[in-house]
């Protein structure tokens, strides 16, 4: 059960934020796999030293975190977000969807709504409509690189994806780097194929 927690949780953290319909992309190129040893410990490095200069808050204490997001605690509009993810639908006029599946997309078991009125957060429910987890979005967000804080329900921080594009994501989970996603795929440090995803 712990295993199977930890790859949720590391599939959560690196879920694709929002930002695709938002921000133009020019071409990219991901050269892991061809840089040396010293190049990929010297970006894994120099990308930790960018995102985590900011002081970030490792833990906040449970009843404070509950007490700033205690409005989106319960997704009140829980069976109209089901419908509308279950159609297709990405988003709605006020926000942004995102389903997440398993057993070859046929089930739903959590989903994201961003609010288009407040684009710093966004918020991972659980079919029964409660918060899981929550994306806080760095300043600079939809413009690439952004990175993006997770933080459980219990106010500890799950992770950090650090976005150099929408198809490049650095992961780090208590200040170690875990892997970077190009597209479907997740790399280790040495230019190791380590995951794939279904939801990219």
């Amino acid at each position: 059960m712990k295993k199977l927690f930890l790859y949720l949780s590391i599939f959560c953290m690196t879920i694709p934020a929002f930002a695709d319909d938002l921000v133009l992309n020019g071409n990219v190129s991901f050269d892991w796999a061809t840089k040396s040893q010293f190049e990929r410990d010297q970006n894994i490095a120099d990308i930790k030293d960018k995102i985590y200069q900011n002081n970030i808050v490792e833990k906040y204490s449970k009843k404070d975190f509950r007490e700033q997001y205690r409005d989106f605690l319960k997704d009140k509009d829980r069976e109209k977000h089901y419908i509308e993810i279950s159609e297709g639908l990405k988003e709605n006029p006020t926000e942004r969807l995102a389903g997440f599946y398993a057993k070859g997309d046929k089930y739903i078991y959590m989903y994201g709504i961003e609010y288009k009125n407040d684009i710093s957060t966004i918020y991972y429910y659980d079919m029964l409509g409660n918060l899981r987890y929550i994306d806080k979005m760095s300043e600079n967000y939809p413009n690439y690189p952004y990175y993006t804080l997770q933080y459980r329900v219990n106010g500890t921080l799950a992770g950090v994806v650090y976005f150099t594009s929408k198809d490049t994501q650095y992961v780090y989970k208590n200040g170690n780097f875990k892997g970077v996603w190009f597209n479907d795929t997740m790399f280790n440090s040495k230019a190791k194929k380590i995951m794939t995803r279904t939801n990219y």
